[in-house]
């Protein structure tokens, strides 16, 4: 399946599974990472689910978009910060293909969805549209130019509502094995599978800097290095049950331990003595030290002392304290709820026993904190309560129910100040959707 057009859509605009209802989710459930971010910009894997997308179909005609209002402002940051300005509609004579953003693009979901779509060309010379669902809930379609132009061209709004005309006459199919990224801990559970699967778009070569003296390898075909990276002696990477892909100017430091599935990002650090294990993605210009496992850091993270952290989900410009730790597991080994707000009756079930913290871009704690299970901070948030609520709200100033709240300038301040110690800047639309947020919690 190579469409012209792919229309990759925010899913906090997505619609519910009846097909006479244009009643939209929740935009809550990937809280706290859509505060500031669309929902295709969540990286799981060695990728975000964008860049999947582009690694899949290089040639492709790649659209954009969020129906909702309220999710504009995130699209125009992903816009500003990725460069993604191109082209904003629809042509007619095209093939076009429309996904879900929070939809987990696997080899093998290609591969069902081109095969399903070939075999009802060729059964039915296909002139309607194909909606896709999963559980009966639309997740993706397919408008063959046929179908375009017999209908006029739609608007990018039709086409990612399923429950609008765009779709009155379409052939449904059904589609079992689909990952959908409803809440990060989905993205946590799902990671070390999806790093094995990215690793298709990553060349297996053995660079020098694999044959360095003192570095030990386990099934070393599998392990992939980018230019510019250096690993220094009596370093372990473990490949054995699954790949590891370094990106390029990479710094991994003496005694550290390595197991696959695992992603390290472009200008990543990892200090000396760390232990990184299987599930793990370091996205880029982050650095770590200590014990991590099965644990995502979207980008630009830091944790650079000894402590513990597993199965948790790190936002950008994130840094954890010396002796920060995390837990994810509970004493009676139960299932593990967690709440996206102050109020404790709003508790859910993530249906795990492994949940570690998730924390929002720009959180920080103080040396010796202490997460317990599920944790879920805003964004913006300063812990430094050693044991802090289980839920944090974004600009808290301190962890508790009770935290006196931290002041929008002295947030934003401080934003640019950490991001400008990485060459970067805080864009406009950034500073819009921090003071959204802050509104929304004062």
């Amino acid at each position: 399946m190579t469409p012209h057009t792919l229309v990759l859509f925010d899913s906090e605009g997505s619609v519910s599974n009846s097909s006479s209802s244009s009643v939209r989710q929740s935009p809550s459930n990937l809280y706290p990472f859509n505060i500031l971010h669309p929902s295709f910009e969540l990286r799981c894997g060695a990728l975000r689910i964008f860049e999947k997308v582009q690694h899949q179909f290089p040639h492709l005609r790649l659209l954009f978009h969020a129906s909702a209002p309220e999710r504009k402002p995130h699209l125009a940051s992903f816009q500003a910060r990725f460069g993604q300005h191109g082209d904003k509609a629809l042509r007619s004579g095209e093939d076009i293909f429309v996904l879900q953003g929070n939809i987990a693009p696997t080899a093998q979901l290609w591969q069902t969805l081109g095969d399903d779509i070939e075999r009802l060309y060729t059964a039915h010379s296909l002139e309607h549209p194909i909606l896709f669902t999963n559980d009966g809930q639309p997740f993706a379609a397919f408008l063959p130019k046929e179908a375009v132009e017999r209908q006029g061209l739609p608007t990018l709004d039709a086409v990612t509502l399923f429950s609008s005309a765009v779709y009155e006459q379409t052939v449904r199919v059904e589609i079992a094995d689909v990952q959908r990224l409803s809440y990060l801990w989905d993205a946590i559970a799902f990671n070390a599978r999806a790093i094995q699967d990215d690793a298709r778009f990553f060349a297996h070569t053995n660079s020098e800097a694999l044959s360095a003296p003192g570095i030990f390898t386990m099934k070393p075909e599998s392990i992939t290095v980018g230019e510019g990276t250096t690993i220094a002696p009596l370093v372990v990477l473990d490949a054995s049950k699954g790949a590891i892909i370094i990106g390029k100017n990479v710094e991994i430091q003496p005694h550290v331990s390595i197991f696959g599935p695992c992603f390290i990002g472009d200008n990543v650090v990892i200090k000396a003595a760390s232990r990184i294990y299987e599930g793990t993605t370091l996205g880029e210009y982050s650095k770590v030290s200590g014990e991590i496992k099965n644990t995502i850091f979207q980008g630009f993270g830091n944790k650079q002392h000894d402590g513990c952290l597993g199965y948790s989900f790190i936002g950008e410009w994130v840094n954890l304290g010396a002796g920060t730790n995390v837990s994810d597991l509970k004493n009676n080994y139960g299932t593990i709820r967690a709440r996206f707000s102050s109020d404790k009756s709003q508790e859910i079930s993530t249906g795990l026993t492994s949940l570690g913290l998730l924390a929002g871009d720009h959180t920080k704690s103080a040396i010796n904190t202490s997460f317990n299970t599920g944790t879920v901070t805003g964004i913006s948030a300063n812990v430094f309560a050693p044991s802090p609520e289980k839920f944090v709200p974004s600009f808290s100033w301190g962890g508790l129910s009770d935290s006196p709240v931290f002041e929008a300038e002295k947030a934003i301040e401080l934003a640019r100040t950490v991001m400008s110690r990485r060459k970067r800047q805080l864009t406009p639309e950034e500073e819009t959707l921090l003071r959204i947020e802050f509104e929304q919690r004062v």
